[in-house]
C-alpha cells in the first residue's frame, strides 16, 4: 500500500479507536468475492469552505450545489466555530441578530441570519437570498419578518446531506473551522473534520500551545469518534505560526500547503518562507528524527464564489466512503492540485514513480524535491515591526539546503530512487509557461506527498 505507516504512526495520528476503527473498514474491503483487490480510484474534494452559516456569502445550498455540479466527490462545509446543527439561534461568526421578540419563531430550527441592506462581512443579503431561490425555487427559503428585519432560516447540515448526497457519487463530511488567535492577535485557525459537536476556542500565549491543547481537547471531547485534525493556512495573517511549531508537535499530521495568502493588507516580507518551504523544514526535521512526515492538503478555503477555486485534494480510495478516504489520507494517498492530476504515484519504499495525467497540450515538468541528511538545520529570526503594510511579527529563516530540487525531468512520466543521503522526496508537476513560479503559486501544478 502506497507509503504505509508504521503502526506507531497510524496510531500517533488518529488514535486507537479510531484507528482500530479504520483497521476493520480496510479489511472489509481489501478483496472482493473473487479474492482480488478492488481497484482503487481518485476522488476530488474540499474539506474547506464557507457559507453563510459562517461568513460564506452564499446560502448553503447554493455553495453545496457548486461543488456537486463542478466535479468533486466530497466536501464538508466548514464554518467558523458552529456546525450546522438544528438548535434555534441567531448569532455566530461576526453576527449577532437576536430578536428582541422570539414569539415569531416558536417551534422553529436552526440558525437565522438578517438580509441586510448593504453588502460587507458577514452580511447576508438580499442577492444571496434570490440566486438560491432563483437556482431552487422560492419555496426553498423560508423567511420570518420581525419588524422591519427579515430573518432567513439556515439549511442544517442534515437538511444538506438529504438534499445532496448521494451514495457512490457525491459524500458529505460534517466538521468546522475552530477560528481565533493568540494574546497577541496572532491567529491561529484549525479544522475539525467529521465530527457534529464544536467546543470553544483554545487562547494561549503562543501558537504551539493553542495547537498542543486543542489537540489534545479535541482528543477528549471526540474520544472514539473518526476525524481528521488540520493546520490551516500558516501563512495568514501574516506568517502566524512557524514551521518551528510543527517540528514541536509529530502528532499533527496535515496542514494546508494550498490554502495561503498573507492578508491583503500586508506585503511578504523578502525573507519570510513560502508553504512549500514550510513544509520541506517540517518534514526535513521529522525524516531526520524518525518521525511521522507532515502531509500537504489542497483546500480552497472559500468564502467568494464568483472567483476560482484555488486549491482541492484529490485522494485514492476502494470507494467513496469517510472511512476510506481517512484511511487514504492518513497513509499519504493523495496529493494537492491547482490545476493538474497526476494519472499515477506510486513508492516502493525505494523510488518514487509519477505520471502525469494530461488533459490539454503542453510541455510538462516534474521535479522530485527533498532534503539530504547532511542539511543546515540552523535558523535565524527576523524580527519585523508593526508597519503601515504588517503586524510586528518575528519571522524565522532557514537553510537553502532544505528543499530542493533533487532531479527534474521535462515529460510526463518520471521517477525518482531515493539515494542513502536522501531524508525523503516529494513530487511536483508544473505546465511549463511564462508565468511559472518556483514555489505554491506555480499554477496549473499539483503536488505528492513527501515519502521515505
Amino acid at each position: 500500500m502506497l507509503n504505509n505507516p508504521s503502526r506507531r504512526d497510524f496510531l500517533q495520528t488518529c488514535g486507537t479507536a479510531a484507528a482500530a476503527t479504520l483497521v476493520g473498514a480496510s479489511s472489509a474491503f481489501s478483496a472482493d468475492s473473487t479474492g482480488r483487490s478492488p481497484q482503487k480510484r481518485w476522488f476530488k474534494g474540499n474539506l474547506h469552505m464557507h457559507n453563510q452559516w459562517s461568513d460564506g456569502k452564499p446560502l448553503a445550498p447554493w455553495a453545496i450545489d457548486w461543488y456537486k455540479t463542478h466535479g468533486y466527490d466530497f466536501v464538508c462545509p466548514s464554518d467558523h466555530n458552529i456546525f450546522q446543527s438544528d438548535e434555534l439561534r441567531f448569532g455566530g461568526f461576526g453576527f449577532n441578530n437576536q430578536p428582541a421578540d422570539l414569539a415569531a419563531f416558536k417551534g422553529e430550527s436552526s440558525l437565522w441570519k438578517v438580509i441586510s441592506p448593504s453588502a460587507g462581512w458577514p452580511k447576508l443579503t438580499q442577492r444571496d437570498v434570490i440566486e438560491t431561490m432563483e437556482k431552487f425555487g422560492t419555496d426553498t427559503v423560508r423567511m420570518i419578518t420581525v419588524g422591519d428585519q427579515t430573518y432567513v432560516r439556515m439549511t442544517t447540515f442534515a437538511e444538506l446531506e438529504e438534499q445532496f448526497a448521494e451514495p457512490d457519487k457525491f459524500l458529505m463530511i460534517p466538521g468546522y473551522e475552530q477560528t481565533g488567535g493568540c494574546y497577541n492577535d496572532q491567529q491561529v485557525h484549525m479544522n475539525f473534520i467529521n465530527v457534529r459537536e464544536v467546543f470553544p476556542y483554545i487562547k494561549s500565549e503562543t501558537p504551539k500551545e493553542i495547537f498542543a491543547q486543542t489537540f489534545a481537547k479535541g482528543q477528549e471531547v471526540y474520544d472514539g469518534q473518526d476525524y481528521l485534525f488540520t493546520a490551516d493556512h500558516p501563512l495568514w495573517r501574516y506568517y502566524d505560526f512557524s514551521p518551528k511549531d510543527l517540528i514541536a508537535l509529530p502528532q499533527i499530521r496535515l496542514f494546508e500547503v494550498n490554502n495561503n495568502s498573507i492578508d491583503g493588507r500586508y506585503e511578504a516580507h523578502p525573507e519570510g518562507w513560502k508553504p512549500e518551504e514550510f513544509w520541506d523544514v517540517v518534514n526535513a526535521h521529522r525524516a531526520a528524527h524518525d518521525q511521522p512526515l507532515l502531509l500537504g492538503m489542497g483546500s480552497d478555503d472559500r468564502h467568494d464564489y464568483t472567483i476560482d477555486a484555488k486549491a482541492w485534494s484529490v485522494v485514492r480510495a476502494a470507494r467513496l466512503g469517510v472511512a476510506e478516504l481517512f484511511s487514504a489520507i492518513r497513509e499519504g494517498d493523495f496529493y494537492a492540485s491547482n490545476g493538474l492530476d497526476f494519472e499515477e504515484i506510486q513508492f516502493d519504499g525505494k523510488s518514487l514513480s509519477v505520471k502525469i495525467d494530461v488533459r490539454e497540450e503542453g510541455r510538462y515538468r516534474i521535479e522530485f524535491i527533498g532534503t539530504k541528511k547532511d542539511y543546515d538545520p540552523s535558523s535565524q529570526v527576523v524580527e519585523v515591526k508593526a508597519g503601515s503594510r504588517n503586524p510586528a511579527r518575528k519571522i524565522d529563516v532557514f537553510s537553502d539546503s532544505i528543499g530542493i530540487v533533487l532531479d527534474a525531468v521535462e515529460g510526463t512520466e518520471g521517477s525518482y530512487t531515493l539515494k542513502p543521503e536522501d531524508l525523503y522526496v516529494r513530487a511536483k508537476i508544473v505546465k511549463l509557461g511564462k508565468e511559472l513560479q518556483s514555489d505554491w503559486q506555480s499554477h496549473p501544478a499539483a503536488w505528492s506527498q513527501p515519502y521515505r
